[in-house]
């Protein structure tokens, strides 16, 4: 009963904050059990690989972070920002939603930038994709070894 009390505590911000509409939430709450997990490992671990468990909970943890942070898209955007422009956001005369850069001059222009954007647009769902296999995959070759 004291365990399940201290948990209430220890959980609550995590749970309070916590909403059903998107996966970053689900990365948070499993980001949090691993660090607990991780710190207990390394200080009252008694397995012999308790210092190898958490070191790979470590791992989990830092793909979690990526995960959270969400930095894909900067990151890939970068350059495409950087020789195009950044993005000018607008609307016509019909509400139509409109994207331009400074440095789309020519229809040619236009037509290289919008074919770029789809091969970054791809990569970066491509990039999350292979963060989040990597650790779905790494969890489930390990974490039924992290207990005696």
């Amino acid at each position: 009963m004291i365990n399940g009390i201290k948990n209430l505590f220890k959980y609550f911000k995590v749970i309070w904050n916590d909403r059903w509409y998107d996966s970053h939430f689900i990365f948070k709450l499993l980001k949090f059990k691993l660090e607990l997990m991780e710190k207990n490992f390394r200080k009252n671990g008694i397995h012999l690989y308790a210092e190898k468990d958490a070191d790979k909970m470590k791992l989990c943890i830092l793909l979690l972070d990526r995960l959270i942070k969400d930095e894909y898209t900067e990151n890939a955007f970068r350059y495409h920002n950087e020789k195009w422009g950044e993005p000018e956001f607008s609307t016509d005369d019909s509400s139509k939603f409109i994207i331009t850069h400074k440095n789309v001059i020519t229809e040619k222009d236009r037509e290289q930038e919008r074919k770029e954007f789809c091969i970054i647009n791809d990569k970066t769902y491509g990039m999350e994709k292979q963060d989040v296999n990597y650790l779905f995959s790494f969890l489930s070759k390990n974490i039924l070894t992290w207990w005696d």
